[in-house]
């Protein structure tokens, strides 16, 4: 955005330099780009950012200028007086959403053609090319109030004026002299016969404004952002209109940079009013109201701003300040800052116009944390439970993977039930969707190696899930585990679970008989694309599951090998995890015995473990050395050699005594039914 110091001096009286000024709007935030001297006048060029439509225009950077040189702003409004209705022709907006106002007025007997020195000057200064004295206005006002106008020839103009969207394959032709092909994206101002404008980007060649022209019909609008960006995109055109109109234009100051334009034709180039008509309704422009803490604002900068200079910089800002309270005031954001809303974004105004340099630079203050906090899981920090996650899986022997959170729509539906997330603006068509499941990361990077000869792959990764929900959109964090190779995998994954779970130590639920039930758990249960698949539940509320890969899903996929694979919902893991306690070991021998047991399909192996929970106060371990199978052992039976490790904290367990307890054990064992001892 270029402007020049003249015209900024129509606003403000400027008692420094030209270099000077340049420096003083930089910090506070309006970088200068370049500093240009044209004759008795000097051209900044400045960084507009996308937030700050106020500064496409002079009255918005002089206001940045009066607050940064603690000068007050002049301003002279146009006086509205009572105008005649005109009466030649109707406007018709096809849809409010694309054009919510609309102003037209008609000057009759103007004299075309003929240029102003002043106005010229202030045009091209600001980097527009400059025409005539009729054309020149309408650019003078777009540049001081920041409303976009345009002249037709009157005469040119068949019947009434249209706000449509364009027909397809319509064709238009701008006052550039290119012909252009529009679509249903392109929003055009028309008459009863033709295109005569695309709204908001660019006038047609068919009613531009010449050295014949002898009435006018002048334009002023408000356009949809979003539909002016769409139909500029369509057509590959940016002009200084569109730039605007993208970035939202004021219905207030509309109807002065329309009156202003229409008086200063008259005055220029002649001419006599032929009636005003408006279409629409002008939008409502409520101040945001926003209520500010001296203390808050204090804390959050770092230093202390005496009040009286808040309050002056945010009045030479455009603020309406009200007193509330002692520690607090309720502001009034000025109409044309619309990226205001909140308490944080008054803040940082009033650190910039305060100066970043004036606040002292500081080393962050930390809390310290004793080690027994360091040992919990902090329930309000998601980010720390994750990585102590992370930490821990890779002690258990798996390698971190880190796959992409977008998604193609199709793969995701074949692989979970869960409703999609659909990415609006998807930069390639194969990735669409956010992703509810991390199995086809998983998949895709098993593949991988495996098709690189890679074998026995044991993968994890924590990530977040996205799904939609019915008021709305769900974000969860998740750990997934991946183990390709032979059946083992699962009764290693399996494991896994069971060590992590008892490492984030889930809080055990006490039942009406005062006995503690067991945290983590193993159901049955059918998993989609999953065959042998387990349901892991914690208190009964399950947290996540484990299964095996079906043969079809595993081909479809484009794997080579079995994948054993488990998801963990870590938010309800967290939900339910304790402090971390630690216990001496032993310094005395374990003792082992083994037993062979013969276990029905009816009867889990949970069901030995609590028998010999029960029977042995000296259990350290329990493990599976082998398992058999052959002519001689049914199908529907699991036969395997248990090896049972005793140890005590306080002494060396004898032969006898651990012979006495393990003689227990058989004979509890040999009792159950569904278990027998071989």
């Amino acid at each position: 955005m270029k402007f020049s110091l003249n015209f900024l001096k129509e606003f403000l009286d400027v008692n420094v330099s030209a270099k000077e000024l340049a420096k003083l709007l930089t910090m506070a935030g309006m970088e200068v780009e370049q500093l240009e001297r044209i004759g008795r006048d000097w051209v900044f060029d400045v960084e507009v950012t996308t937030n700050r439509y106020d500064w496409l225009s002079i009255l918005g950077i002089a206001r940045e200028a009066a607050v940064v040189l603690g000068r007050k702003i002049k301003i002279t409004y146009p006086v509205f007086v009572k105008e005649s209705s005109l009466k030649e022709r109707n406007i018709i907006i096809e849809k409010n959403q694309d054009c919510p106002y609309y102003i037209g007025r008609i000057i009759k007997n103007v004299r075309a053609g003929s240029q102003v020195n002043w106005l010229k000057e202030r045009v091209m200064n600001c980097g527009i090319t400059s025409v005539d004295a009729i054309v020149d206005v309408t650019n003078y006002c777009m540049l001081k109030w920041g409303n976009p106008l345009h002249v037709f020839d009157n005469d040119k103009i068949e019947g009434n004026v249209y706000v449509r969207r364009a027909r397809s394959q319509e064709q238009f032709m701008g006052i550039d002299g290119k012909q252009r092909c529009l679509g249903k994206n392109n929003l055009v101002i028309a008459d009863d016969k033709k295109i005569i404008a695309l709204a908001g980007i660019m006038g047609a060649k068919n009613t531009e404004v010449d050295n014949n022209t002898k009435n006018i019909f002048l334009e002023g609008a408000v356009f949809s952002p979003l539909t002016v960006r769409r139909s500029r995109r369509a057509i590959g055109l940016d002009t200084e209109s569109s730039y605007r109109f993208e970035r939202r234009v004021s219905g207030v100051f509309l109807e002065y940079a329309s009156l202003e334009a229409a008086t200063l034709i008259r005055k220029l180039s002649g001419g006599v009013s032929g009636g005003c008509r408006k279409a629409g309704h002008k939008p409502k422009e409520q101040c945001k109201r926003i209520v500010i803490s001296f203390c808050d604002l204090d804390s959050y900068l770092g230093t202390a701003i005496p009040k009286m200079d808040v309050k002056k910089i945010l009045t030479n800002l455009g603020f309406s300040i009200h007193n509330t309270a002692k520690d607090k005031i309720t502001v009034l954001a000025p109409i044309l800052r619309f990226d205001v809303k909140r308490e944080i974004d008054v803040y940082e105004e009033i650190a910039r116009v305060y100066g970043y340099d004036k606040i002292s630079p500081q080393i962050p203050f930390l809390t310290a944390c004793s080690n027994t906090n360091l040992l919990k899981f902090s329930k309000h920090n998601n980010y720390n439970f994750k990585n102590q996650v992370r930490k821990y899986i890779a002690l258990l022997g798996f390698r971190e993977i880190i796959t992409h959170s977008i998604e193609n729509q199709k793969e995701l539906r074949d692989l979970d039930d869960k409703e999609v997330v659909l990415i609006v603006n998807p930069l390639r068509k194969q990735e669409d969707s956010m992703r509810t499941t991390l199995l086809s990361g998983m998949a895709k990077a098993m593949r991988h190696n495996l098709n690189r000869s890679v074998s026995f792959l044991r993968f994890f990764e924590v990530a977040n899930i996205y799904y939609k929900e019915a008021k709305g959109f769900c974000e969860i964090p998740v750990l997934s585990l991946g183990i390709s190779g032979k059946l083992e995998g699962f009764f290693y994954l399996k494991g896994a679970i069971e060590e992590l779970f008892n490492y984030v130590n889930p809080v055990r639920c006490l039942l009406s008989n005062g006995v503690k039930a067991a945290g983590l758990s193993f159901e049955e249960k059918s998993v989609k694309n999953f065959t042998n698949s387990l349901a892991i539940t914690v208190n009964n509320k399950m947290v996540g599951f484990l299964g095996k890969l079906d043969r079809k899903k595993k081909e479809n996929l484009g794997l080579k090998e079995n994948v054993y694979f488990a998801q963990v919902n870590l938010s309800l893991i967290e939900d339910k995890s304790g402090e971390n306690k630690y216990k001496p070991f032993s310094i005395y021998p374990a003792v082992y015995r083994d037993v062979s047991i013969s276990l029905s399909k009816g009867v889990k192996f949970k069901t030995i473990e609590k028998i010999i929970n029960e029977e042995c106060r000296y259990l350290s371990n329990l493990r599976i050395l082998d398992t058999y199978k052959g002519k001689d052992v049914p199908s529907d039976v699991s036969v395997f050699t248990l090896r049972v490790f005793y140890q005590s904290p306080k002494k060396t367990l004898t032969s006898s005594e651990v012979d006495s307890i393990h003689e227990r054990i058989r004979n509890r064992l040999s009792q159950q039914e569904g278990i027998k001892l071989r």
